[in-house]
């Protein structure tokens, strides 16, 4: 999943700041959740597909 949603934020050309702040959180906690400390909530996860145009399976499942 880590893999995934670095990959999906890359190919955007977004950094992580750029990407807490479309979905609403604190850049430490989007670097957190994306290196896989924290888990993501529902909201975030959904708002985290639309901002790339996938699904959840496609950030989230291995």
């Amino acid at each position: 999943m880590i893999h995934k949603l670095y990959i999906a934020r890359r190919e955007k050309g977004l950094y992580q700041k750029d990407v807490a702040r479309k979905i609403g959180i604190h850049p430490q906690t989007y670097h957190e959740k994306e290196c896989g400390k924290k888990d993501f909530s529902l909201r975030e996860a959904k708002a985290l597909a639309n901002l790339f145009g996938c699904t959840l399976n496609d950030l989230f499942q291995d």
